[in-house]
């Protein structure tokens, strides 16, 4: 395998440990909204990495267009704005590969379901925005992963092909948007939010350690 001239990350699962998150802030738009219920972690963890609406729409089990889809979403995305970062941070071993592939100069970028406004606080909050190139969400003007659109405009800034790019995820949606791009290569986080679909079993690196990473540069 030639050597990855650029690396594309999701964020929530990947980068960052998000989960107490965005458990607290969906719980606190439900109660912002008057509903008398609340989603424990393990509630919480199946409708990560689809992006926020859809979490809305599975929480609720309405449509994703239906108005009160629509009114926790938008809640909770101003309620992620206001705290973005007051239980998560980064997981074991992700600033080590930053400051590893920012000292060698290669760059990086950030594609994720997670609503804009949010990306950036948390992004900024966990001192993560002077790694990244690009940082993207769909609210930005492009298609959700699993299409390539996101990676490709990454791609595009870093002035990298997507064949010389790795792309690193925890969920389907990740993976899939890899292999929609073409990327060098694939790797799925274990320490992310969903298990790896069997499908793909021997088709992506396994990363046990985040800083496994750093072996596709040697």
């Amino acid at each position: 395998m030639n050597t990855p001239k650029a690396f594309i990350f999701d964020l929530d699962g990947t980068l960052v440990d998000a989960l107490p998150d965005i458990r607290a802030n969906t719980n606190r738009a439900l109660k912002s909204l008057g509903y008398d219920f609340e989603l424990s972690l393990e509630e919480t963890k199946p409708h990560v990495g689809g992006g926020a609406q859809k979490l809305a729409s599975n929480v609720l089990g309405k449509p994703m267009d239906d108005p009160d889809t629509m009114a926790l979403y938008h809640a909770f995305a101003d309620i992620y704005e206001q705290h973005p970062a007051d239980f998560g941070g980064p997981f074991p071993g992700v600033m080590e590969v930053l400051d590893t592939l920012k000292a060698k100069g290669i760059p990086m970028c950030c594609v994720t379901a997670k609503p804009a406004k949010a990306r950036i606080k948390v992004l900024d909050a966990l001192g993560l925005t002077s790694y990244l190139s690009l940082a993207l969400s769909p609210e930005d003007g492009f298609a959700k992963k699993p299409a390539p659109d996101m990676l490709v405009e990454c791609c595009r800034v870093m002035g990298v092909a997507t064949a010389d790019t790795v792309m690193v995820g925890d969920t389907r949606f990740d993976i899939e948007a890899g292999f929609n791009a073409e990327c060098l290569k694939v790797c799925y986080c274990e320490h992310g939010y969903q298990a790896l679909p069997e499908e793909f079993e021997g088709k992506v690196m396994r990363l046990t350690n985040f800083t496994e990473l750093l072996t596709l540069l040697k």
